[in-house]
């Protein structure tokens, strides 16, 4: 199938997804067998085209749902400062399954974001994945969008256009209480993505990523900004 989707397709695939929101099943779908789907590639030249888009200003990412493959989708295009979208819509079908432990190397540039990374393998691999995970205290997420010029800042330590790695993670916080004294507040966790910026050339699984390579970003959730 083509990179590029319709948008018919993406209604289609989008609407799936957003079915599962009251789902009490396992997203079976993030595994197989004793491994964990950890992330995507997104390769230099889709990155070129996309970022290079004349009048785009954020890079939205919306997760989708194939029913009859179970498979779970990445979908990524731009819009401008309208929110007017103006690129095609990059689809993508996450199969980087790796066994615990075994995620790329790289920089990460807070330590936070190392944590993040940790509580999806380690609650990825011994519990089940399921809706719980992808909400927030807006409701079932459909993605996240990112400005562009972040992502681009990213470009910077390279001298040859490099790929991204949206590494899949975990955030645990606790959720807003009007009386947290009386209330057993329990942490929530909820789905999130990292952007890396990695070198094109290098082989996944063997990254061999210098110190100053890695960059990561958290932005927006859709909803509440869809």
């Amino acid at each position: 199938m083509s990179k590029f989707i319709s948008d018919e397709l993406f209604a289609k695939w989008t609407a799936q997804w957003q079915a599962l929101e009251h789902s009490r099943e396992p997203f079976g779908f993030f595994k197989t067998g004793e491994k964990l789907l950890l992330g995507d590639y997104f390769d230099s030249g889709d990155l070129e085209t996309l970022v290079s888009t004349p009048g785009i200003a954020v890079v939205k990412v919306r997760f989708g749902f194939e029913t009859d493959k179970r498979e779970f989708k990445l979908v990524l295009f731009g819009v401008d400062s309208a929110g007017q979208i103006i690129t095609p819509y990059y689809a993508h079908t996450p199969g980087d399954f790796r066994p615990s432990g075994d995620g790329p190397g790289g920089n990460v540039p807070d330590v936070l974001a190392k944590r993040w990374i940790r509580y999806w393998e380690q609650k990825g691999y011994a519990d089940d994945v399921t809706s719980t995970f992808f909400r927030s205290q807006y409701g079932f997420l459909n993605g996240y969008n990112y400005p562009v010029k972040e992502l681009i800042a990213a470009l910077f330590k390279f001298t040859e256009m490099p790929r991204f790695y949206i590494r899949f993670v975990l955030h645990k916080y606790f959720p807003f209480a009007e009386d947290p004294a009386i209330a057993d507040l329990e942490a929530s966790y909820t789905f999130g993505l990292l952007f890396q910026a990695i070198p094109d050339k290098a082989e996944t699984g063997a990254l061999g990523i210098d110190a100053d390579s890695g960059y990561y970003d958290l932005s927006a959730p859709c909803p509440r900004t869809c």
